[in-house]
């Protein structure tokens, strides 16, 4: 799936709210189950500070988790959808820090979901590679 999917699925989600409680409840759960297969890569536990920077500046987080599409970050800062971020990702599995550009596609009072910017399938690959290897890493230090 791809952004506009996902935006989609919010309309119908905000629709679905306004319909009668049995035609509600079919709906909701059929956008549950688009959620669950709109998801295109692992996500692994990333827990690592960072710095990033978009057009307001640079801002300050705590990344939560990770995949090769996106990643979450517990941050206070001000930020829009469609906003467009700059990160530097340092991994124990990779030589050189990661740089990746992406969008935000989610804001909670948490933080903010980016999606990185369409990348190849072999850039892809690359990417949950190293993520792989970090989280394996990781659970073995713990």
């Amino acid at each position: 799936m791809d952004s506009a999917d996902t935006k989609i699925i919010g309309e119908i989600t905000s629709l679905a709210l306004q319909l009668p409680e049995e035609q509600k409840s079919q709906l909701l759960a059929l956008i549950s189950e688009w959620k669950k297969n709109a998801r295109r890569a692992q996500r692994e536990k990333y827990t690592e500070l960072l710095n990033f920077s978009s057009k307001n500046g640079t801002h300050y987080g705590h990344a939560r988790d990770i995949s090769a599409t996106g990643v979450f970050i517990e941050s206070k800062g001000e930020f829009k959808m469609g906003e467009r971020v700059q990160l530097i990702l340092a991994f124990i599995s990779a030589l050189n820090p990661v740089k990746l550009e992406g969008t935000v596609v989610r804001i909670t009072a948490q933080g903010i979901g980016v999606r990185f910017d369409n990348r190849s399938q072999s850039q892809i690959k690359h990417l949950d590679s190293i993520i792989s290897k970090h989280a394996l890493i990781m659970r073995q230090g713990s």
